[in-house]
């Protein structure tokens, strides 16, 4: 085999990689990353850390105080 061969079976290989992986990602309609109440988790985390930072800038007052 010479190096164009290689070349051409390097490239093939890739496309099947990838169009294998596009499959895959049609097939496979739901994304495990999302959550699907992603909206309300993300207001519940933006409360929770709207009230730990008061209490964080408290205690380093009182830490400087020191």
């Amino acid at each position: 085999m010479d190096w164009g061969t290689k070349i051409v079976m390097a490239l093939a290989l890739f496309m099947i990689m990838i169009m294998s992986f596009g499959v895959y990602m049609l097939r496979h309609d739901t994304d495990s990353l999302v959550a699907p109440d992603y909206y309300e988790r993300g207001l519940k985390y933006d409360s929770l850390q709207r009230v730990s930072q008061p209490l964080t800038a408290a205690d380093t007052l009182m830490r400087l105080k020191r």
